[in-house]
């Protein structure tokens, strides 16, 4: 997949000169110095970047958690259960913020989910093709979000979502 994108968007000479590029960057001697919470994740199978470069990476840097993830794509498909897995890192790691209307707090991770792409303009279709459900099920949680946010269409919903800090669409 990663070398079909690279395919499509640069010039066999440029894709050679920056895979020459990124191998010249050595950071290795800066690493002991970042101080900030660092999450690395890998694919165990990448067969871009070494899988022991991650866990070296993350042993020089204070503090930091490895995670590794059952993949061999170097760039992970959300159509892979490692994307789940790699999510649900991602959200762990990350600070918590709990929108302004409290009545997103009792919307479920999947509602919440739905909520965001509702806000990003997606529709239904998109919705189930992006998170690998029916669109029969979107519907349904659909139904159960707009019950728990007291909204009685996709608009009010929309509006709601932005204004407690939902994605907007972008460019």
């Amino acid at each position: 997949w990663f070398n079909e994108l690279e395919r499509l968007t640069t010039t066999p000479r440029n894709a050679a000169r920056i895979m020459r590029v990124f191998n010249d960057i050595d950071v290795v001697d800066l690493l002991p110095q970042v101080q900030c919470p660092t999450l690395v994740l890998h694919a165990s199978g990448d067969a871009r970047v070494p899988f022991e470069e991650s866990r070296l990476l993350a042993s020089l840097i204070p503090g930091a958690r490895f995670v590794p993830l059952e993949s061999e794509n170097h760039l992970l498909l959300e159509s892979e259960p490692a994307w789940l897995h790699f999510r649900d890192e991602l959200r762990a790691f990350l600070p918590t913020t709990e929108p302004a209307d409290p009545a997103f707090a009792t919307l479920t991770p999947r509602e919440r989910d739905i909520v965001g792409l509702i806000a990003g303009g997606r529709d239904n279709a998109q919705i189930a093709a992006r998170l690998g459900l029916s669109e029969k099920t979107v519907r349904n949680h659909i139904t159960s979000i707009f019950s728990k946010l007291e909204v009685e269409n996709r608009s009010q919903a929309i509006v709601l979502a932005r204004k407690a800090g939902f994605d907007a669409p972008t460019g």
